[in-house]
């Protein structure tokens, strides 16, 4: 009895994922899709270079961030999901590898070594500020105060607080949920730092990893920026996604790859766009990094969706 009411239900099932259409119905559906489309909706950059580059942020795509160690890689996916935030779209950073009050404390010590900066009062040393030497300083108060209201003020991010490692299987379970709060963008931090079995092959494991992170996009209309490590220390100037480690199924599932390198004596990045699935040729933006103020030097935009004719 449970074998045929499983055959019914598996071919109900078939039915309702599975069915042949006319190229017609296509063009039809991408039609209505675009008429349907409010620009005021899409989630902006919120820097005029990479909304001209890449056009905003959309639905439906992965786009993979890499680069050696200590080139800040978190720190531009941390940006942007900021930036994303502030804009009153729903996002949801997956830290997997970073305590979470580790990386707020960070964030709260450059915003007050930028508001110091403004005052033109020096910027406070990172093991002063760590260590709570400055604690007891009325002055630190003051500041400390000002920089996490200005952090919470427009932000609409929302974290993980884990208290074990995480396995695809439990970051689906998440991100559906997520998915149904209307969470537009996902951040995860980082794609190797998944509970992985110790018994499977390591790059089969991260195309099960891709290949799922993919049907959300997909099925849930959400976009994904995905961090990703290499294998070994990488030539600096000349960045190749066959770097990423177990990375076959990263470059074949991607919509975007942004590879980051950075000129260690002066601070400048470059971010090569070394995989682009739209019609145009693949670039690169070079960028300085303000250490006093933990920002790059890209224009901030004025305004986000006022459409260009």
């Amino acid at each position: 009895m449970f074998e045929l009411e499983n055959k019914i239900q598996n071919k109900i099932n078939f039915e309702n994922n599975f069915q042949h259409i006319l190229y017609r119905e296509k063009i039809v559906r991408a039609y209505q899709e675009l008429l349907d489309t409010d620009y005021t909706k899409i989630m902006s950059w919120w820097w005029e270079e990479w909304d001209s580059l890449l056009w905003w942020i959309y639905w439906g795509k992965i786009y993979v961030i890499g680069a050696n160690t200590w080139v800040w890689k978190t720190t531009f996916v941390n940006q942007v999901s900021n930036n994303v935030s502030n804009q009153w779209f729903r996002v949801v950073k997956y830290s997997l590898e970073d305590r979470m009050e580790d990386l707020g404390k960070e964030e709260i010590f450059y915003k007050i070594n930028k508001l110091r900066k403004k005052d033109d009062k020096k910027g406070y040393m990172w093991t002063d500020f760590i260590n709570g030497r400055l604690n007891k300083e009325d002055w630190f108060k003051q500041y400390l105060d000002r920089a996490c209201e200005i952090l919470i003020e427009k932000n609409n991010l929302i974290e993980l607080d884990k208290k074990a490692e995480v396995t695809i299987d439990n970051l689906v379970q998440l991100m559906e949920q997520e998915c149904d709060n209307w969470t537009k963008l996902f951040v995860i931090d980082h794609l190797h730092y998944f509970e992985m079995d110790k018994d499977e092959r390591h790059d089969i494991q991260i195309q099960n990893v891709m290949h799922r992170l993919n049907e959300i996009t997909r099925r849930r209309n959400v976009a994904i920026l995905l961090v990703a490590h290499y294998r070994k220390w990488s030539n600096d100037y000349e960045p190749s996604y066959d770097e990423f480690k177990d990375g076959s199924a990263i470059k074949h599932v991607a919509n975007v790859i942004i590879q980051i390198t950075r000129d260690r004596y002066t601070d400048r990045s470059t971010f090569h766009i070394t995989k682009l699935r739209w019609p145009i040729r693949p670039q690169t933006l070079e960028t300085s990094f303000d250490l006093s103020t933990f920002e790059y030097s890209f224009t901030k935009k004025k305004y986000s969706h006022e459409p260009q004719f």
